[in-house]
């Protein structure tokens, strides 16, 4: 992979609570250092006069769940040279893919909004499932310091490093007790490290923010889990981020 020197950067959003760039703009001096060699050519929530691309980094954060939305994430894809997906709803759907049925969610619709309000939302999805994205930066919300590492990289012209280790190797170097050792329940063996173990640290379980780490063994986890908390909980704890992976759906059968 080669420096992309200068490069033509956008900055988007979908569907989504903007924390993940809320976190970005928490760099503060250090984005100040790596936007030095970058030209900012489209983000709506920190510039005006923005421009249609073409890219040759494109970060986007939400998930697409309107006709619209897609639309735009295909046209972002066909005029980019790299797709970062940032935080959890761009790289896994997050919270919004929790109401997978249909039927779901139009009992919600019914209960929040009056009778004449027309959906436009369709299910909530990753990125991936409309196009092709390079790399993720994993989180609800991301944790500053991995944009940071990931944008680095891209400006040295570096494929940047994927975590193939769970949040427990985190929780060992943070000298957290187990908390399923200790009879409670947590997502860490089959979470993608990255975070630090911060949830865990401050007296947290782990939610499962980051996506399944690599060859994680679900099945136990789901085991571990049911003996603890109960099949239900257990689906529903699961279900927060890794309602849209292969081993979630093939457990629980949804879609």
């Amino acid at each position: 992979m080669k420096p992309i020197g200068k490069p033509k950067m956008g900055i988007f959003d979908f569907t989504d609570c903007e924390g993940c760039e809320v976190e970005l703009i928490n760099l503060k001096d250090q984005l100040v250092d790596l936007l030095e060699g970058v030209e900012i050519v489209n983000w709506r929530l920190a510039k005006e006069g923005n421009k249609p691309g073409p890219f040759d980094v494109a970060i986007i954060e939400g998930t697409p769940v309107t006709p619209h939305e897609q639309d735009l994430l295909r046209e972002i894809r066909e005029k980019t040279r790299i797709i970062v997906a940032l935080g959890a709803c761009a790289c896994t759907g997050g919270i919004p893919a929790i109401i997978d049925d249909e039927r779901d969610r139009l009992s919600f619709y019914k209960s929040a909004y009056p009778p004449e309000y027309k959906p436009r939302g369709t299910e909530a999805k990753p990125l991936s499932a409309y196009v092709e994205v390079d790399y993720m930066i994993n989180g609800c919300p991301v944790d500053k310091r991995e944009i940071a590492r990931t944008l680095s990289s891209l400006l040295r012209g570096c494929a940047p490093e994927e975590r193939d280790y769970p949040v427990c190797m985190e929780c060992k170097i943070n000298d957290n007790r187990c908390r399923l050792v200790n009879g409670e329940p947590c997502l860490g063996p089959i979470t993608m490290g990255g975070c630090r173990a911060f949830c865990i640290t401050h007296g947290k379980h782990c939610y499962g923010c980051y996506g399944l780490v690599k060859d994680a063994n679900f099945d136990r986890m789901v085991t571990a889990l049911e003996e603890i908390a109960g099949r239900g909980d257990a689906e529903r704890m699961l279900g927060m981020f890794m309602s849209e992976s292969e081993e979630y759906k093939r457990r629980y059968g949804r879609r």
